[in-house]
């Protein structure tokens, strides 16, 4: 019986890490990610939930379940953040289905778990949502998901957004006359705008406003911030009524402010973000 030298045990066990490492990055980039068309009725949550409470979140770079038994394990247990500051060690999981609200299938994507919520099941994010476009209905409270080469009839006047990371939607706003940058578009956040207390200062000088003391959810904690609400404010040069404003560090902008719209298409092919209503002409 002939057995293996250490010379070539040694390639042998470098050659499975390395295929390993690439089946693994593949995975978390969603490589291997299919999802199938299809449309999902949301809940009447001002971000976009499901009716199965699964959470459609352009905010999150990765995908988290709360359970873990449709799944096997697929890395050690890594060093997870919530965005605003919390940690959490959570495994990873692989699964080849995932089925949301009874009609569109997710097939073969990573996914962390361990997280526990009494109104969430599950977070989509950008690791799977980056694969597809997405229109929203409005006057349905509806989400269609559509392959990488639909795109509907958009009017000249929609409004525009555009960003550059396929993980993560950052995008520059003009609020009246001040730019700011690295907006994360975030559909898994209930209000308008969540910016700093610099540029929020700024644009106090030039509009009445009101303000209150709010709890926000994030995925491992909760947290009590300042919340602003400015009667009229210019974005991008238009003009929006009662646009709530989030006192944070994180820069976002979120699903309250994507369904004062009738319609909004997501067209991850060329990363890019249309908001239009009805009437607006075509």
């Amino acid at each position: 019986m002939k057995y293996m030298n250490f010379k070539n045990v040694v390639i042998f066990i470098l050659s499975l890490t390395t295929v390993w490492i690439v089946v693994v990055f593949f995975c978390y980039k969603g490589y291997f990610t299919n999802i199938e068309v299809g449309q999902i009725q949301l809940d009447d949550c001002p971000y976009f939930t499901t009716q199965d409470s699964v959470v459609f979140d352009t905010g999150a770079d990765f995908s988290y379940i709360s359970s873990n038994k449709i799944g096997f394990p697929f890395l050690s247990p890594v060093l997870v953040n919530d965005g605003e500051g919390n940690n959490k060690i959570l495994p990873m999981y692989f699964t080849q289905y995932f089925e949301v609200n009874d009609k569109v299938k997710i097939k073969n994507f990573a996914y962390f778990s361990g997280f526990k919520s009494n109104r969430i099941k599950a977070i989509i994010g950008m690791n799977v949502l980056s694969k597809l476009n997405m229109l929203f209905l409005s006057t349905q409270n509806t989400l269609d998901i559509k392959s990488f080469d639909f795109k509907p009839q958009i009017p000249s006047s929609a409004t525009i957004l555009q960003y550059k990371d396929r993980i993560s939607p950052k995008v520059t706003l003009r609020l009246d006359n001040v730019v700011i940058d690295d907006i994360l578009i975030d559909t898994g956040f209930d209000g308008d705008l969540a910016i700093d207390e610099h540029y929020i200062e700024k644009l106090k000088s030039n509009h009445s406003c009101d303000s209150m003391i709010r709890t926000n959810h994030t995925l491992f904690d909760t947290q009590t911030v300042k919340n602003i609400t400015f009667s009229e404010l210019y974005i991008n040069e238009r003009l929006y009524k009662n646009i709530q404003v989030l006192q944070q560090k994180k820069r976002l902008l979120g699903s309250k402010f994507l369904k004062r719209f009738d319609k909004v298409f997501w067209d991850s092919k060329n990363l890019t973000v249309y908001m239009w209503n009805e009437n607006d002409e075509y």
